[in-house]
C-alpha cells in the first residue's frame, strides 16, 4: 500500500500550482480540491496509472468553506419569508459568482484528481463513511489496483486530504469498520505506516 495524509491550518497556502497542468483550472477549486490535488499528485509522484484504474473518494461536510449560499437563500425569499421559485430564478441563483456551483459540489475533487491523472475508470463520491468507501474499493470491477481518496475541512479551517493505492489484495485484507465514520483517520494512520514509500 502506497498511502499520504497531508494538512494545512486556515490560511496556510497549498501549493496546488506546482501540482497541476493545467492551471487555469485552479479557479474552480476550493480548499479540499486543491489539497486532494497536491496529495494525491504527491503519492503518484513518477507513477502513470492505468486510466481504467477505479478511484473513489469520500467526503464529509465542508464546515470552514464560506460559498455564499446564505445570500442565495435570502435572495430567494418572499415577503412573507417563504422560499420562492421564482426569486430563487429571478435574483438567488445570481446572488453569487457562477464557479461558486463548482466550489459546493461534493464531487469536485475526484473530479479534478481524475481529470488530472486521465482516470476514466470506475469511480464513486461516498458520503462521511469510511466504512462505505473500503466497500466500495473492494468491490470494484475489474483487477487493477484502486485509488481511494478522502477529504475534510474543518470548522477551524484546517483541511487534511489522504490517498491511498492498494492492490487488491491488500483491500481484501482490511477489515471494514464497525461504524461509518469519516474516513479521513484511516489515511492518517495507514500513511504513518507508510511514510518511506508515500514520499512525505
Amino acid at each position: 500500500m502506497l498511502a499520504i495524509f497531508d494538512s494545512w491550518p486556515r490560511g496556510a497556502p497549498i501549493p496546488v500550482q506546482k501540482h497541476i497542468r493545467n492551471r487555469k483550472l485552479v479557479k474552480y477549486f476550493n480548499r479540499e480540491t486543491a489539497a486532494a490535488i497536491v496529495a494525491c499528485s504527491k503519492l503518484l509522484q513518477g507513477m502513470s496509472l492505468d486510466p481504467q484504474t477505479p478511484f473513489y473518494y469520500e467526503t464529509g461536510v465542508m464546515e470552514f468553506e464560506e460559498l455564499g449560499l446564505d445570500a442565495i437563500a435570502d435572495a430567494s425569499l418572499d415577503e412573507q419569508g417563504r422560499f420562492s421559485q421564482r426569486l430563487f430564478v429571478e435574483k438567488g441563483a445570481k446572488a453569487v459568482p457562477p464557479l461558486t456551483q463548482f466550489k459546493a459540489l461534493y464531487n469536485m475533487p475526484l473530479s479534478f484528481v481524475a481529470i488530472e491523472h486521465g482516470l476514466t475508470g470506475d469511480n464513486a463520491v461516498l458520503y462521511a463513511s469510511a466504512r462505505s468507501l473500503l466497500s466500495q474499493a473492494q468491490h470494484a470491477p475489474g483487477q487493477l489496483p484502486v485509488l481511494l481518496g478522502s477529504g475534510k475541512v474543518y470548522a477551524n479551517g484546517t483541511v487534511e486530504s489522504g490517498f491511498a493505492l492498494l492492490d487488491r489484495a491488500e483491500l481484501a485484507a482490511l477489515p471494514l469498520p464497525p461504524t461509518p465514520g469519516e474516513a479521513i483517520a484511516l489515511f492518517a494512520v495507514w500513511a504513518a505506516g507508510n511514510h518511506a514509500e508515500a514520499g512525505t
